[in-house]
């Protein structure tokens, strides 16, 4: 191999992970005035427990940009637990939040970088808080085995009504 061509590709690679880093701090510090807000201590009873994995949370107006603030920009293995006040979503490496009762549900068949069968996401949707107050909607989405994706959809929404984004891109 020719010294020069491997040096260029090294450089072009270092330049890359570099670009991603820059990115990815920029896109935090965006984030900065994003909080999660904190797990009431009182859920009221829990019913159904499935474990699935977290792919990602995105905002629920731009399905393609990724949500990094409290950690949330990380794929995670996640235990999902219906509650009298919602879904307690806990998280390998993260805090746990919670997707209020009166929250979305639905199914996507893709989110950011990963793409799945026709419904194969569990979309749940939630608020995160700015600091001035305000909600900002987001999207998490779950992979999950689809006998606990269909036991999920049914706790949380009784009436069957339809919600986040579905298909759409």
């Amino acid at each position: 191999m020719n010294p020069v061509s491997v040096a260029i590709v090294l450089a072009l690679l270092v330049l890359a992970l570099l670009a991603m880093a820059w990115g990815w701090r920029r896109r935090g510090r965006a984030q900065r005035d994003l909080v999660v807000a904190p797990v009431p201590a009182d859920l009221g009873s829990t019913g159904l427990v499935v474990e699935g994995l977290l792919v990602a949370t995105t905002f629920a107006d731009r399905p393609l940009e990724r949500v990094v603030t409290d950690g949330l920009g990380f794929r995670a293995r996640a235990t999902l637990t219906v509650t009298d006040r919602g879904v307690l979503v806990e998280r390998a490496g993260g805090e746990p939040f919670l997707v209020p009762a009166a929250g979305r549900a639905g199914t996507a068949s893709w989110a950011l970088d990963k793409g799945v069968e026709r419904d194969g996401l569990t979309v749940l949707g939630w608020s995160l808080t700015r600091a001035d107050g305000a909600a900002v909607p987001v999207e998490s989405s779950f992979r999950l085995p689809p006998e606990s994706q269909a036991a999920l959809l049914a706790a949380v929404r009784p009436n069957d009504q339809e919600a986040p984004r579905g298909d759409q891109p």
